[in-house]
């Protein structure tokens, strides 16, 4: 057992980064808790793959912060409503490795690297920014993926609405192999089947859906305090790390 000063010193780093993978909210509020959703489907994914509680946990940190880099995305790109021009895209495509160097020197950054900077790495080699395949890319990083691309194909954005989990569902089923592990996407679209993760797509905390405004835009978010956003995860957190 770790001694309490050692429990008190870890809840202090991981409210750091808490604290730092927020300000990407702040800045795109159309997010709508989607570093909750990511956070709370990467754990819940790991541990329905048999991954330990300490590795569950690495993976719902990873999912927390795996957006770190859009902090050094220009808003004119972040918060474009339409579609992203090559060089736009290009700058998009930074986040990752904009992320790992926001990250770097922070005493749990080994915890979340992975995520951040491997998050939209692909199987057959054409996700970036190093282009890996395979099992060359983190496990984290492989379920921080699908957790991304699941709230983003699921979530109502200022320009579209979000798919129905149906066919979100297809779409992770048809990718397999491809863009997403075919072990992990298994796993995810069973979860998703079984309704477990019913109360967190929609939501931007627990028991807390999104609601739509005509006046203020499609989608206003309700949040708890961040600190209590993360209360939960802080604690599992404590105990595993």
């Amino acid at each position: 057992m770790k001694p309490a000063h050692d429990k008190v010193h870890t809840q202090e780093l991981l409210h750091t980064l808490y604290s730092m993978a927020f300000l990407v909210e702040v800045r795109d509020p159309y997010t709508g808790g989607h570093l909750w959703r990511v956070s709370q489907f990467s754990t819940r994914l790991a541990l329905a793959c048999g991954l330990s509680k300490r590795q569950a946990v690495i993976a719902g940190l990873g999912g927390f912060l795996h957006d770190l880099g859009k902090v050094g995305v220009p808003d004119s790109i972040l918060n474009n409503t339409g579609k992203l021009s090559d060089a736009e895209y290009a700058v998009m495509k930074t986040h990752p490795a904009l992320g790992a160097q926001v990250l770097q020197g922070h005493p749990l950054a080994p915890l979340a690297m992975d995520a951040v900077l491997g998050h939209h790495e692909r199987i057959d080699g054409r996700g970036y920014p190093a282009g890996l395949t395979g099992g060359k890319i983190a496990e984290t990083a492989r379920i921080v993926g699908i957790a991304d691309a699941f709230d983003a194909m699921t979530s109502t954005r200022p320009y579209r609405k979000g798919m129905p989990v149906a066919v979100a569902i297809e779409q992770i089923t048809v990718n397999l192999d491809a863009q997403f592990d075919l072990n992990f996407g298994h796993c995810f679209i069973e979860l998703a089947r079984s309704g477990e993760l019913d109360g967190i797509i929609g939501h931007s905390d627990i028991g807390i859906p999104l609601h739509e405004c005509p006046i203020c835009g499609p989608v206003v978010v309700v949040q708890r305090k961040h600190k209590g956003a993360a209360a939960e995860f802080r604690k599992n957190s404590t105990l595993s790390l």
